[in-house]
């Protein structure tokens, strides 16, 4: 009788559950502590502080000189694709904004590059795709 009681021990063992003395005690509270969910009368309980707000999430906005850059326009720190120049800025984009200063925003994505690609910028290019281009005074 006493192999059986083991077998089973290890059965519940092996499910997961655990016999413990004093479980009972360990799930009420102690006296004097209320249950969660169940207000104590006159104690507020602590908030969080609100988060910042931000801009739209994902969205970044950088200002410069506009620079041709090997397929790409430059501005600051980013590259934008020529099309995307093309796009917001008109087809002669090169000859009319070129060296002008420029407020670009959009999403940012990093391209990690690959081996054989020629990336001089610790091996990744941060891409701006652009939701809009002016043309700062």
């Amino acid at each position: 009788m006493l192999s059986v009681s083991r077998r089973f021990a290890l059965v519940v063992m092996l499910a997961g559950a655990v016999f413990t003395p004093g479980c009972r005690e360990a799930a009420s509270p102690p006296p004097g502590v209320e249950a969660p969910g169940v207000e104590a009368p006159g104690v507020e309980e602590p908030k969080a502080a609100p988060a910042p707000k931000q801009a739209e999430e994902g969205v970044e906005t950088r200002e410069g000189e506009l620079h041709p850059s090997k397929g790409f326009g430059s501005v600051a720190d980013v590259l934008i694709p020529r099309d995307d120049l093309k796009k917001h800025l008109g087809e002669d984009w090169q000859k009319t904004t070129v060296g002008k200063r420029v407020r670009v925003r959009g999403k940012l994505r990093i391209h990690k590059c690959g081996p054989q690609e020629q990336c001089l910028i610790q091996g990744e290019l941060p891409i701006l795709t652009p939701d809009s281009i002016e043309v700062l005074p």
